[in-house]
């Protein structure tokens, strides 16, 4: 199905659905890239555990955030408050330790370093120099204090969204009495799907690391000795996960001001720049002295 975003972008969804990419190549849908034949190998299906989301704004987001103690819905018309996976360098060295011992490799040269270059692994952001991070368990923890009444929240397949170059898998996070989501499939805990939740971590099998491939994996089957070659630059799509907070109107997801303030780093504004007026992209040096200048106003 297709549909034009708040971006007046066209994106083809599926609602209660991760496919992955080859189920995406058997819907028959008319794309540029999905198709490709001519992709050099690369790690297919790396398992990455994440620990930690992130949310990220411009400066008038910034001050919202703090004037607020939190976070809202980012508009009347969306429901939804978005954050996406954080992974750090130690996230990716275990996806890799796991991605080799299901090769039975003794293989220690880093391999992912090549092939994770998408903006899923990229310290910036296209939607602003201002980066919360939390861990996904305090995430919850609030969110179930505040809006389910002490209860753990709820989380649900909730849709995969293909862009030009870029998949996007969500999952909806939401209280036991919102019902609208009832028609989506749980998120699953253990099992061989896209991703799942289990015990403050989200595990993905990524299936496309790179939107530019510059590399080749290499596999020897005799010894399972892995290694990486140059290859010709080669354009193919990317996939994410990102996590939606069911909000209704007039609610925020509160935070103190010491957490916010822990939580709180600048980035650069990636391409392409997503930011709405009146926001603007700022230099590094700019976000960071309005980054000092919040904190000491704030003792």
């Amino acid at each position: 199905m297709k549909r034009k975003n708040a971006r007046d972008v066209e994106e083809t969804f599926f609602k209660g659905q991760h496919l992955r990419l080859c189920d995406l190549k058997k819907e028959n849908i008319e794309h540029m890239f999905l198709y490709k034949t001519n992709i050099p190998a690369y790690p297919e299906s790396v398992e990455f555990h994440a620990q930690k989301l992130s949310h990220a704004t411009g400066r008038h987001g910034l001050e919202g955030i703090f004037h607020e103690l939190g976070f809202r819905q980012p508009s009347e018309t969306s429901g939804l408050l978005w954050f996406e996976l954080s992974f750090t360098s130690y996230d990716i060295w275990s996806a890799e330790r796991r991605f080799l011992k299901s090769l039975s490799s003794r293989t220690q040269l880093p391999i992912l370093k090549h092939f994770t270059t998408s903006k899923a692994f990229q310290k910036g952001s296209p939607y602003g120099n201002f980066c919360f991070t939390f861990s996904i368990r305090e995430l919850l923890y609030f969110y179930g204090a505040q809006f389910c009444g002490g209860c753990s929240p709820v989380l649900h397949v909730y849709e995969t969204v293909l862009y030009r170059q870029e998949i996007l898998y969500s999952i909806v996070v939401h209280p036991r009495n919102i019902q609208i989501y009832d028609r989506y499939p749980r998120l699953p805990d253990i099992g061989d799907g896209v991703c799942g939740y289990l015990d403050g971590t989200i595990w993905w099998r990524c299936q496309a690391p790179s939107e530019t491939y510059k590399h080749r994996l290499n596999i020897n089957q005799w010894n399972s000795h892995v290694h990486v070659s140059p290859h010709k630059e080669e354009y193919f799509v990317w996939d994410h996960v990102c996590v939606a907070f069911h909000m209704e109107p007039g609610w925020v997801l509160h935070v103190d001001q010491d957490r916010l303030l822990k939580r709180v780093n600048v980035c650069q504004v990636s391409r392409p720049c997503l930011l709405k007026d009146p926001e603007t992209p700022l230099s590094l040096h700019e976000a960071k002295n309005i980054l000092t200048n919040l904190k000491a106003s704030m003792g």
